[in-house]
């Protein structure tokens, strides 16, 4: 492997075990700081596994597990993440797996843990690209897929040491499924061979598999969800809010990273009236404005009962966040003009009448009160979002098959 990149590596290991130390304080996860650094592993049996990076890929790779789980009862299935948060939404929804956090990229922490996990397959969601960890399954014959292939712009316009990385860790990956003709082509670009290609279709439309139960309602009024909002995001969302006719309409915010808690609550204390923090367990009045939805695991409820939704990440430049979440549910959705990682789901969206999407703050005041004043519009918008989910909805079987074969 290039030897510059090891070299990165071994000069990063200081930031990389600060930011572990961090993550282990912060969140009171013992295990983090260990199996980052391929030590105290789970006991499991030759598993299946399915590296889910963060939130986004736990839960577009639900229903495809959960699948796997019923076709094959008797196979063990480990369950990797990055991050902390999904690790907790796996172990919250899928009892029936293994957990562990995925080893930094390091030789030695690979080596850990494959001669610990011993897995059968690993199964990498949408972007993750681990130049160490590929070559030493491709070394101990465990096959390497990429399901639900994507790749952003900026990964794409990245410089020539990078892509070289790319080019020289792909030819260790088995079979690449992409979303979209768009994100084969991509992979290409960066030194896919046409041969390791497949476009399959976008895994996050069989959201309807894990989200058919009824959840309970958690909030006691009527309100609109702002979901999954990163930074700075809160305060510009807020201060569209407060220009719109919203009159009883609670306003419920929920965070795409709930530990930003406090940042949030600074940001926006001063644009609201009464705000109430639920982490905090305070409850909602009839002067309460806002929400503060600071839970992890609850967000299913919150875009089922919800009037309509204005989806986060899209009205600060994080490209924004996945739209069929709400679809499901039949819910009209609105967002901002940042959608550059869901480019194919905005445009399908927006094509069959299905989202609404706002280049400024106007627009989105514009837009608002009109959802809120017309109860048709939400409902035909919702509609179509539905429909769209249902034509696409048995994704989960056709990557089984694949994954399968």
């Amino acid at each position: 492997m290039i030897l510059s990149y090891q070299l990165l590596l071994f000069l990063l290991l200081p930031v990389f075990m600060g930011i572990s130390l961090k993550q282990y304080f912060n969140n009171k996860e013992r295990l983090y700081l260990w199996q980052r650094f391929g030590l105290k592993l789970p006991e499991t049996d030759k598993p299946v596994c399915f590296h889910c990076a963060s939130v986004g890929e736990i839960n577009a790779a639900m229903p495809l597990i959960r699948l796997y789980h019923e076709k094959h009862p008797q196979q063990a299935l480990l369950v990797t993440t990055n991050t902390v948060t999904a690790a907790r939404i796996c172990r919250q929804r899928m009892d029936f797996v293994s957990h562990c956090f995925l080893p930094l990229d390091y030789r030695l922490c690979n080596r850990l843990f494959l001669k610990k996990i011993r897995p059968q397959k690993l199964i990498i969601l949408e972007t993750e690209i681990w130049p160490n960890l590929f070559q030493q399954c491709h070394q101990h014959n465990v096959p390497v897929s990429i399901i639900n292939a994507r790749l952003s712009k900026k990964t794409l316009n990245t410089n020539s040491w990078i892509r070289n990385i790319y080019k020289k860790t792909l030819p260790y990956v088995g079979n690449i499924y992409c979303r979209s003709a768009a994100d084969a082509s991509a992979y290409k670009t960066i030194g896919a061979d046409s041969k390791q290609l497949q476009v399959i279709g976008n895994i996050k439309f069989s959201l309807t598999v894990a989200h058919t139960a009824d959840n309970k309602n958690l909030i006691n009024r009527a309100y609109v969800l702002a979901a999954s909002t990163r930074e700075g995001e809160e305060k510009r969302i807020l201060e569209i809010w407060n220009q719109t006719q919203h009159k009883d309409l609670l306003l419920v915010i929920a965070p795409r990273h709930p530990q930003r808690k406090q940042e949030i609550i600074n940001d926006i204390t001063a644009h609201c009236k009464a705000l109430a923090v639920r982490s905090l367990k305070q409850g909602i009045t009839g002067q309460t404005d806002v929400y503060l939805a600071d839970t992890i695991g609850e967000l299913t409820a919150l875009l089922q009962h919800a009037e309509f939704v204005i989806m986060g990440g899209s009205f600060v430049t994080k490209g924004g966040h996945n739209i069929l979440e709400p679809a499901v549910f039949s819910k009209a959705i609105i967002y901002g003009p940042s959608m550059e990682n869901f480019a194919d789901e905005n445009a399908l969206f927006l094509e069959n009448n299905a989202a609404i999407q706002v280049t400024d703050n106007a627009q989105a005041v514009d837009q608002i009160n009109r959802l809120i004043a017309d109860i048709t519009i939400r409902q035909q918008l919702g509609s179509n979002a539905k429909a769209l989910i249902v034509r696409n909805s048995d994704m989960a079987e056709r990557y089984l098959q694949k994954i399968c074969d």
